[in-house]
């Protein structure tokens, strides 16, 4: 296999949640080693508090493939000592507890920089680790709620606020954007010898997408508001229902040309325009109109027919995937790989996505299972730190290996 670009950097991994990891799972699918510090004493946000679905948990896998496991009872004074020693023969410590925790630890960055001059640390807040709310606890659904993505993300006249999304958009942004920060970190390593830190604020990753809001406000003086499925610069635009429960294609139209094509496709099944969708203006205008037009064509057909026959015309069409669609029905996936099956130790088989960002000569690949809870302990206190097996032992009768 192609040697990875990350190939011989360590990572400490010291998070819980997912955009913690999510850094740190992003540099382990190029090829950096992983460790990751946690404790038995509570399950990790993921694994969750049953000690018998620790190793079961999807987002847990998901999340930690192809790291090790090294538990570790911070609360003691030798389970930070060993933390340390092993923060002095890596390349990066990863972090994404409450403001506070890693000083507490003796872990923050002028502690770190006596330890070993040459780390890299990354710090994964909600809102950095500056300002008035720095302090403060989050996750990724009600950083959403900052960033201004919640309120856009509705419809106008709607009574109550969008719902919490399934996906937490800050988590995933912020890591990988974090790892992103540590790659940069390393080249300048390379140049000066020298680490850094890394203050990495998910509310300011995930609100660097509102850049034309921020213009409409701070240029033309308008307060953004939710626009729902809406477009001033498309019409027909938005999702279509189709034959079938729930099934839906969105379709936009832009310009005239294409506006005449999609129509000329309507008219064929026996649709007859209204004079009411004349020109774009009128089209906008109308759109309730268009919009129950445009439907009572898509109602007849199975949205995949809708795709391939307005693709055909040259006009946007796509249809709303499902999970069970990208399983079964999307030819992209299926020909690029991106779903990869996994047979887990305990949770038996599963699959995940694969590396989303291909290099054609050091591509990234999932690279193993999540670990077991501690299944690399022993290993990497013979191996790195280089401690006996009657230490181990004794450490292990003390739960410092906990």
């Amino acid at each position: 296999m192609a040697k990875l670009p990350l190939e011989g950097i360590r990572v400490v991994e010291l998070t819980t949640g997912a955009a913690g990891p999510t850094v740190a799972r992003v540099l382990c699918e190029f090829g950096a080693e992983v460790i990751r510090c946690e404790t038995r004493l509570r399950g990790d946000g993921h694994r969750g508090e049953d000690p018998k679905l620790w190793n079961k948990k999807p987002d847990f896998m998901k999340l930690q493939r192809g790291k090790k496991s090294f538990t570790v009872n911070m609360q003691t004074e030798k389970g930070r000592k060993l933390v340390y020693e092993l923060v002095k023969i890596s390349d990066v410590l990863v972090e994404n507890f409450g403001l506070g925790i890693l000083e507490k630890w003796g872990l923050n960055w002028p502690d770190l920089k006596e330890l070993n001059p040459k780390i890299i640390l990354i710090r994964v807040k909600g809102m950095g680790c500056s300002g008035p709310h720095a302090a403060d606890l989050t996750y990724g659904p009600n950083v959403g709620n900052t960033m201004g993505t919640t309120y856009l993300w509705n419809y106008p006249g709607a009574t109550t606020a969008t719902a919490e999304p399934r996906t937490q958009h800050p988590d995933f942004m912020g890591g990988v954007t974090g790892a992103f920060g540590v790659v940069l970190a390393l080249m300048e390593r390379k140049k000066t010898g020298r680490g850094q830190w890394i203050d990495s604020a998910q509310q300011e990753i995930g609100a660097s997408i509102l850049g034309p809001k921020y213009l409409e406000y701070s240029v033309n003086k308008r307060e953004p508001r939710p626009e729902g499925n809406r477009s001033l610069i498309a019409a027909p635009y938005g999702p279509y229902p189709c034959k079938g429960n729930d099934r839906w294609c969105v379709i936009a139209v832009y310009t005239e040309d294409e506006w005449e094509r999609f129509a000329g496709l309507l008219e064929k099944s026996g649709m007859k325009r209204d004079v009411k969708f004349a020109t774009h203006f009128q089209r906008v205008r109308h759109k309730d109109e268009m919009d129950k037009w445009v439907a009572s064509w898509t109602k007849q057909h199975d949205p995949y027919e809708v795709m391939e026959m307005v693709q055909g015309v040259d006009v946007c069409a796509a249809v709303v995937q499902d999970v069970e669609d990208q399983f079964k029905n999307d030819k992209q996936y299926a020909a690029t790989g991106y779903l990869v099956r996994m047979n887990e130790p305990e949770a038996g088989e599963m699959v995940t996505e694969n590396v989303p960002v291909r290099l054609s000569e050091t591509p990234g690949r999932v690279r193993g299972f999540a670990p077991l809870m501690g299944e690399h302990t022993h290993e990497i206190a013979r191996n790195l730190l280089g401690l006996s097996e009657e230490e181990i032992k004794k450490l292990d009768e003390e739960k410092v290996f906990y």
